[in-house]
């Protein structure tokens, strides 16, 4: 097969193996298209149904039967790619839909607000919020290098505009992808995760709005 064949067997299995939750995906994205009906938003958000689709199906697979020690695996590392293009676009059509002033229910806010602290972090490679910054934070690089014995700190400063923040990542329980995600205004951190907000995206748009 060709590799454009593999990608379409690829999305085509992830479809056929849970039709649910793709049918889900559909109604939602009647629902935010209903939003801004002269736009391509629609087809946008069956995309994003789309990616979700392969990446929940690779999860499953994951969990069911996890790399061997010792042996390549690729699947997660792809998946994971997959899910930073599945940020971005979420962040995306959620920024609009609250820019706009078009939804600004406390459970979207707190979506559209989660999905704004991943993305600055892979998209624009610096903390969220960073303008709030009074002034340099001292930060420490993890995990350590093979010549470190304790971690190394440097600062982070707003100003330098060769400034850069590499968010830790990890994987949860599900074998989703997950981000930890700094808040400057509280001096807290936290842990998010893909599927979880998946299920968020698809909860705000499955009822009556």
């Amino acid at each position: 097969m060709t590799v454009g064949e593999l990608l379409v067997a690829t999305f085509m299995a992830a479809r056929a193996a849970d039709q649910k939750l793709g049918e889900r995906w559909v109604a939602v994205s009647w629902r935010v298209g209903s939003f801004l009906p002269n736009s391509l938003i629609m087809a946008t958000v069956q995309r994003l149904g789309e990616i979700d689709a392969v990446c929940r199906a690779i999860e499953r697979e994951l969990m069911s039967n996890p790399p061997v020690e010792g042996e390549l695996d690729l699947r997660y590392p792809y998946c994971s790619m997959m899910s930073e293009v599945w940020i971005g676009t979420a962040y995306s059509i959620c920024y609009i839909l609250k820019h706009r002033k078009l939804r600004g229910d406390p459970d979207f806010v707190s979506l559209a607000e989660d999905l704004r602290m991943i993305r600055v972090q892979l998209e624009k490679h610096e903390l969220p919020s960073d303008r709030d910054l009074k002034e340099p934070l001292a930060m420490v690089r993890s995990p350590l290098r093979d010549d470190e014995i304790e971690p190394s700190v440097y600062l982070y400063d707003r100003r330098d505009e060769k400034r850069a923040h590499i968010g830790r990542r990890g994987l949860s329980s599900r074998w989703s992808s997950m981000w930890e995600v700094i808040d400057v205004g509280s001096n807290t951190s936290r842990w998010l995760e893909r599927l979880d907000i998946s299920d968020r995206f698809l909860a705000a748009f499955s009822g009556p709005i």
